[in-house]
């Protein structure tokens, strides 16, 4: 575990995408053997992270240490998954503002000129080159308009991190022979019944009270179209994953096809509308307790 974890810190630095598996391979040790010691082990990394890039080993600390603390305790407690990933979604929410908080990030982005600055930094950094520059005026509109949408992509980041936590730790557990609470397999995957009817509610209350927030409503409404969206796209996986399994196609087959429905945008839309239809009609006739 020593190993694994020193392995991702370093690996991190050069791709930081790679810090999602350590509260993976932390919290499976907790449970299996005990928190304390564990939870030392990973303040140790997190020193040591601090010792090669300032600030770094804190902000790590920070983005997963309460992830792994309300995740142990939800497990441990044995309580239900839907309150258990809706708590530690949560939580990582938290994490993620305070993080960005605190490394200045958001006072970065809140500036006016900032995507100027930023590729200023690009620039130092020998990123941009010369024949670059026409793109200059589409990245900065670019950022501008990301920038908008922060609030639903950490939303996304913290689901998505969250289930693939408890869907490692849940799985590895079980071949230790350990059962605690976690996800079903995914081409049993559904959204809850209610989301459809929280969105109508969500929809007529921007409606109702568009003229009060004139400001803020289409910020919110684009935020929950881009949450809603990449929920539905999940559950369209789900059943394409469902059908790949009926048709019985080889998981290495089915796998690639998966992958290649992901990173092609010309299919992430119908994706997300099969999973709408699925969320309407229960097209693979699952009812999950």
């Amino acid at each position: 575990m020593i190993l694994q974890s020193i392995g991702i810190g370093i690996i991190g630095i050069l791709f930081p995408v790679a810090y999602i598996f350590l509260p993976m391979i932390f919290l499976t040790e907790a449970i299996d053997k005990g928190l304390v010691k564990i939870m030392g082990t990973f303040l140790g990394l997190c020193l040591f992270l601090e010792l090669l890039i300032p600030k770094l080993g804190m902000t790590i600390f920070t983005l997963f240490g309460p992830l792994i603390l309300i995740l142990h305790y939800c497990l441990v407690t044995k309580k239900d998954f839907e309150r258990t990933f809706s708590l530690a979604s949560g939580i990582f929410v938290i994490s993620i503002m305070l993080t960005l908080q605190s490394t200045g990030v958001l006072d970065f982005i809140r500036q006016e000129d900032f995507p100027q600055k930023l590729i200023a930094m690009q620039k130092e950094a020998g990123i941009w080159q010369e024949g670059m520059e026409a793109y200059l005026p589409t990245f900065e509109n670019v950022m501008r308009k990301g920038v908008q949408y922060l609030p639903g992509l950490v939303v996304i980041i913290s689901l998505l991190v969250t289930y693939l936590t408890m869907t490692f730790t849940g799985r590895k557990l079980l071949l230790r022979g350990k059962i605690v609470v976690q996800p079903s397999s995914f081409f049993y995957f559904r959204l809850p019944k209610g989301l459809l009817f929280v969105m109508a509610l969500f929809s007529l209350g921007a409606a109702a009270f568009s003229k009060e927030l004139s400001q803020s409503a289409p910020l919110l409404v684009n935020n929950g179209i881009l949450v809603a969206g990449f929920l539905f796209f999940v559950q369209g996986l789900a059943v394409m994953d469902f059908l790949f399994i009926k048709l019985k196609i080889l998981r290495i087959f089915k796998t690639i096809l998966l992958v290649m429905i992901v990173f092609t945008p010309i299919v992430q839309v119908p994706i997300a509308f099969l999973g709408l239809c699925d969320s309407i009609f229960n097209l693979r006739r699952i009812h999950i307790k």
